[in-house]
């Protein structure tokens, strides 16, 4: 990246997790672990300070995440001390990470659009091979519909085209998706306006 993102200074803020979704876990991610069995194994890949993962861990899930940032992570750790939860929390660019075997959630929210588009093909296609069968992933990008904010340009090197996000996906069972152009405010932070696409998807048993 080429400047120090926005986030970075929301994260460093003591006792607030609302960088993004105002500290609430999302709601696809609320509707899949509504059907997950009692200790299944689930991963927030680009998890920024935790609010997905945190909410799957206090679940009783067993829970990984990753995340680039040192201070995002570090965040996460210390939210999860205090709340008793425990998440294997790693810092580590997506393209590295090793992913953890037999996921019945992988989470994705917000970061895949951030990498070359070669490697979120990759990244999209080890994951899906890490996820058992009947297993689920919803999955959240920015697309090119909204130009990049001023504040974020030359950040989004992968942004999406409309639609692109379920080509990876197209023989797996879309349970639900959406195509929105959205403005929020972060924090003590700008106001953006995104395109975005998000999809949950079922994989099919038997794919291997």
């Amino acid at each position: 990246m080429s400047k120090t993102p926005f986030w970075e200074a929301s994260y460093r803020r003591p006792g607030r997790l609302d960088t993004f979704g105002g500290g609430k876990p999302g709601k696809d991610v609320v509707a899949a672990a509504a059907s997950l069995p009692a200790g299944s194994r689930v991963l927030d890949l680009g998890c920024s300070e935790g609010r997905n993962a945190l909410y799957l861990a206090s679940l009783g899930h067993v829970t990984f995440a990753s995340d680039i940032s040192p201070t995002g992570i570090s965040k996460l750790e210390s939210v999860a001390a205090d709340l008793g939860v425990e998440v294997t929390a790693s810092v580590c660019d997506m393209r590295d990470y090793e992913l953890p075997e037999a996921l019945d959630l992988v989470v994705c929210h917000g970061c895949l659009h951030l990498i070359p588009r070669c490697d979120w093909q990759s990244v999209i296609q080890r994951l899906q091979q890490r996820t058992v069968d009947g297993g689920c992933h919803t999955v959240g990008v920015f697309t090119d519909t909204v130009p990049e904010p001023p504040d974020q340009e030359g950040l989004m090197v992968g942004l999406f085209r409309e639609g692109e996000l379920a080509e990876p996906y197209s023989t797996w069972d879309i349970l639900d998706s959406s195509s929105l152009v959205f403005e929020h405010e972060h924090p003590e932070g700008p106001r953006h306006r995104h395109a975005a696409n998000t999809l949950t998807a079922r994989k099919p048993r038997g794919e291997g």
